[in-house]
């Protein structure tokens, strides 16, 4: 036993040591130990003045050896736990005062228990504290001390960056924590039977989580994915035990399983937020798209219809608002549906109430570039962007619950007028590039210096810029909601639509299929990628 925490001491002491002659840090450990002695000496100067005479030297020198061991020890910590020791997001002054803190901290116990003779003044640690952190941090603004470049890393090599400080999502948006209403929430849920499409997914599963505070009567997680839906209720053992629920796998594609889950289930409120989403696999995948984004949408929604749901309220996207691709054109011809419904229910004295909600990019979701860049990055780069100038607007996850959660409490009290969508304020939109350049500094390296940002074109379907029109937009009690009136269908016609591209879909037909979403949704236009590739065809 003894032998082999020598063995790991010694391991740990060669890499340290080695560590350091690699990069040269032991020229910095050597400046900040002469700090240490020199921050002691000017502390007693402060302290006595012209009477330090009365400090014998053996008391000074021997304080200062104890000095020095503390600070060898404290800055050698530091390097071995750098994980837990460094903290990029918070700056190098907040790091050096916890050093400086952590050997005041070895020192005063000792302070108390040395005789006379050898003791200095009680208050010279705590002056000492405040001149060492200003003989450490001055160097610093004008040099900062090297670290491992991983740039041409082996992907094999066991020496791959690490990334020095915990990422809070968060903080990336530097904006205040939108507000929601929790009465009106739990006013809404508390007792009733809800139901969840897609519970497996980012959005869904944190849906659930945040239904289940409110105690509803009964959740249904609904879910394509064995293993999602495996995990979401293996979270809910963990967080609620005693809520009933019941754990669907189906496909929302597959009307007859939407039909029987929701004729026995009997759900009272219903968030449908199954999708696909991914914009790239949407353009190679149209008919999956279709099958998933509109006809599942529609076998949810009149199902809700006919085993009189309250209410139903799609989870769709920005990508909807003149869109560029085939993930935003049906999630258009999606809330088209779900508009004639809700103008044809409006008709009846207890009609199921639909409406749609928008919004932008959730942080930390699973198509998301916030995963993508963390992994990027852990791997040391390079971090690839599809355009410089490509920008995006972003909501944290909780952030788009809450709202979604609460713009459902506006379709229940019929403060959304029939056939209108719901649209989220998310704020100022933020350039891909300095999110990424962000995430590498917060990660404790050097964007374009330790970490590559490589940009790669943008990809078919791919907007540089996200629409957001506050022209048409009519306000609400909550300022981050709004209300748009986009153009409505005739149910007839559009029921007869979806089923000729249901049809069209499940034949693989892709050239038909592209036809009929252009003409459905005629505000589908070509991205601009695609404009470029014809005009460059043309020439």
């Amino acid at each position: 036993m003894i032998s082999s925490y020598l063995q790991k001491f010694k391991n740990v002491c060669l890499e340290v040591v080695s560590s350091y002659f690699r990069t040269h840090s032991i020229l910095m450990l050597f400046q900040d130990i002469f700090f240490v002695i020199l921050s002691l000496q000017i502390s007693l100067f402060l302290r006595l003045g012209e009477d330090i005479s009365q400090i014998s030297i053996s008391a000074i020198v021997f304080n200062t050896v104890l000095y020095v061991l503390f600070g060898i020890s404290v800055f050698l910590g530091k390097h071995i736990y750098k994980v837990l020791a460094y903290y990029p997001a918070l700056g190098e002054l907040f790091t050096i005062s916890l050093s400086v803190t952590y050997i005041t901290f070895l020192y005063l116990p000792v302070m108390y228990i040395l005789p006379p003779d050898l003791s200095l003044p009680r208050s010279t640690p705590f002056i000492n504290w405040f001149v060492l952190i200003v003989l450490l941090w001055i160097p610093r603004l004008f040099h900062s001390p090297p670290q491992n470049k991983p740039l041409e890393v082996d992907p094999e090599n066991l020496n791959l960056p690490s990334v020095k400080q915990p990422m809070v999502l968060e903080e990336l948006l530097n904006r205040p924590h939108v507000s929601f209403n929790l009465k009106s929430l739990r006013a809404m849920i508390k007792g009733k039977r809800v139901l969840v499409t897609g519970a497996g997914g980012t959005i869904g599963k944190e849906l659930v989580r945040q239904i289940s505070k409110f105690a509803p009567s009964h959740i249904c997680l609904f879910d394509h994915s064995e293993y999602l839906l495996y995990m979401a209720d293996l979270e809910m053992d963990e967080s609620h035990p005693k809520l009933p629920r019941d754990n669907i796998l189906g496909d929302v594609a597959c009307r007859e399983r939407v039909r029987h889950i929701i004729s026995t289930f009997k759900p009272e409120l219903v968030f449908h937020a199954a999708a696909l989403k991914h914009i790239p696999l949407g353009e190679e995948n149209p008919s999956q798209a279709v099958l998933t984004n509109v006809i599942g949408t529609r076998n949810v929604a009149d199902a809700c219809r006919d085993f009189n749901v309250k209410a139903m309220l799609l989870v769709s996207t920005n990508e909807a608002l003149n869109p560029t691709n085939t993930i935003g054109a049906t999630k258009r011809l999606a809330e088209c549906y779900c508009q004639a419904l809700d103008i044809l229910g409006r008709k009846k004295p207890n009609g199921t109430r639909y409406s749609s909600i928008r919004f932008g990019n959730v942080l930390g979701s699973s198509g998301s570039v916030i995963p993508l860049f963390m992994r990027q990055i852990e791997r040391g780069g390079p971090v690839t962007i599809t355009h410089p100038d490509i920008q995006r607007y972003f909501l944290t996850l909780d952030e788009a619950v809450e709202l979604i959660l609460e713009a459902m409490t506006f379709v229940m009290t019929s403060e959304v007028p029939a056939g209108r969508v719901i649209t989220l304020d998310m704020g100022e939109p933020i350039k891909i590039a300095d999110l990424a350049r962000q995430m590498i500094r917060r990660a404790g390296f050097e964007p374009d210096v330790e970490i590559e940002i490589k940009f790669t074109g943008l990809r078919p379907g791919e907007k540089l810029t996200e629409d957001m029109s506050f022209e048409n937009l009519s306000t609400t009690h909550n300022p981050n909601i709004h209300i748009d009136a986009p153009r409505t269908m005739d149910h007839g016609f559009l029921a007869r639509a979806l089923h000729e591209l249901d049809t069209v879909a499940k034949d693989q037909d892709r050239d038909s299929l592209a036809r009929l979403l252009r003409a459905l949704v005629p505000e589908y236009k070509r991205s601009e990628l695609e404009e470029e590739s014809d005009t460059e065809l043309e020439s």
